[in-house]
């Protein structure tokens, strides 16, 4: 079970998941993605967590890590985009400059009375398709990719089972741009999943496709992606348990013979041994 700095309920309802992939607005270089201020039909906000209260953050962290498309396993209904992987020569290197969790709300059922509490994660990733050494690394030359993500936990029979609400991401250049510097191109591919052992005892191995076809990336403009409603919690400490997002765009290094490469990123909830 995981750890935070400050008691809550874990008792939430499944009335929060809203099916729909859109695009918020547009956001400057640098800017925040604000809290998410919807509340679900039949539910009301009984308390709101200051996150940037470093005694509301949730201790466990959630995973991010890089992938290349050219090694992903594809499905009939969830693709990711490889057109462009063959022709990347381009290596990036990444580097993770946030990753915080946080209690975010309490909401109340109106009628049952039940308490709802959502999480909020906030990850930061800066890509530089460029290999400095010591302090020649410009900013200029970066990708920053932001994520915020939703999620929720619900306990049954003492289990925890954690379901995915919604989220934001948005990728910005560095705080230098010039028309030298990488350019998005092809397709930005998106999937959300929610994989592991269900609350309803049954296997689950839900992928949504929220992919922006033949639709390129837009620097600063925040994109949110919620998941199917019929979508099942699944357990938090399964160890084939997955929830989270996978976004993947490329870019082409124009400083560098037009080099295409891959910035491909996932972020999820990954389940462990209880032991």
């Amino acid at each position: 079970m995981r750890k935070v700095k400050k008691l809550f309920s874990t008792l939430l309802a499944t009335t929060m998941l809203f099916g729909s992939v859109s695009v918020a607005a547009a956001s400057p270089n640098g800017e925040v993605f604000p809290n998410e201020s919807t509340v679900p039909e039949g539910f009301k906000v009984i308390k709101e967590y200051d996150t940037a209260d470093e005694s509301n953050k949730v201790d466990m962290q959630v995973e991010g890590r890089s992938f290349n498309p050219d090694y992903e396993t594809n499905t009939n209904t969830n693709t990711f985009s490889t057109s462009q992987s063959t022709n990347s020569t381009e290596e990036v290197d990444y580097e993770i400059i946030k990753n915080e969790t946080y209690i975010y709300r309490d909401l109340q059922n109106i009628e049952t009375g039940e308490v709802v509490t959502q999480f909020k994660t906030d990850m930061v990733v800066n890509a530089d398709q460029f290999h400095w050494t010591g302090t020649n690394k410009n900013s200029e030359n970066t990708v920053n990719l932001t994520i915020t993500l939703y999620y929720h936990a619900t306990t049954k029979n003492r289990f925890i089972y954690n379901g995915l609400d919604k989220v934001y991401y948005r990728y910005d250049k560095g705080t230098n741009w010039s028309t030298n510097n990488a350019k998005p191109t092809g397709t930005n591919s998106c999937q959300v999943i929610q994989i592991g052992p269900g609350i309803d005892t049954k296997a689950k191995n839900q992928k949504y496709d929220c992919s922006r076809n033949f639709t390129l990336v837009d620097f600063g403009k925040t994109y949110l992606v919620t998941p199917p409603s019929s979508w099942v919690e699944v357990l938090e400490d399964g160890l084939a348990s997955q929830v989270g997002l996978k976004v993947q765009t490329s870019f082409i290094n124009q400083s560098n013979n037009n080099k295409v490469f891959n910035y491909g990123w996932e972020l999820k909830i990954k389940g462990q041994s209880p032991i």
